[in-house]
């Protein structure tokens, strides 16, 4: 009865699992002690998504029906928040130089800083038509965050999910 020892220089044929086995309890111990924290802070990690709108998504804001602030811009780059205009860059369409857009940027910055009940809100949609500039938009986006703003949403209304509501 017991193990049986091998003798004189053969060959030990056998797995040693001892090293597998403490791996094994060190990761145990990790995954015990790291649980609970994970599901303590459940509520940190969710995050507020606004997908976009596609065939399998048809999420669709009116932006007739919200109560959210809308930041429009029309194929002219006339900047506006209902009929209120912020800015109009449609002479800046003509211009070729780098920076042709940084003046209208600097009037959204300002004009959205001292908005008082989007400082308050905090939220915000963009609404761009598709044919301006993708730098105009991306560039009036990072305005908005400049003007303190944290929650900017995007209005995408695929031309085809129109197609299909007719």
């Amino acid at each position: 009865m017991g193990a049986k020892i091998p003798s004189g220089r053969g060959m030990v044929s056998e797995i040693n699992v001892a090293p597998m086995v403490d791996v094994m309890l060190v990761l145990l111990i990790i995954f015990m002690v790291t649980a609970p924290m994970i599901a303590k802070d459940e509520e940190k990690r969710k995050v507020d998504l606004d997908l976009p709108v596609t065939r399998e998504n048809a999420n669709r804001i009116d932006p007739e029906q919200t109560d959210k602030m809308i930041l429009e811009i029309d194929a002219d780059l006339v900047v506006r928040i209902k009929d209120e205009v912020i800015t109009n860059c449609t002479e800046s369409l003509s211009q070729t130089n780098k920076d042709r857009f940084e003046v209208c940027f600097d009037e959204v910055e300002t004009k959205l800083g001292q908005n008082v009940k989007l400082q308050e809100d905090q939220e915000i949609y963009l609404l761009a038509h598709t044919d301006i500039p993708y730098g105009f938009v991306v560039g009036t986006m990072a305005r908005i965050k400049r003007a303190g703003v944290n929650k900017v949403g995007m209005i995408t209304n695929p031309e085809y999910l129109d197609e299909t509501a007719k």
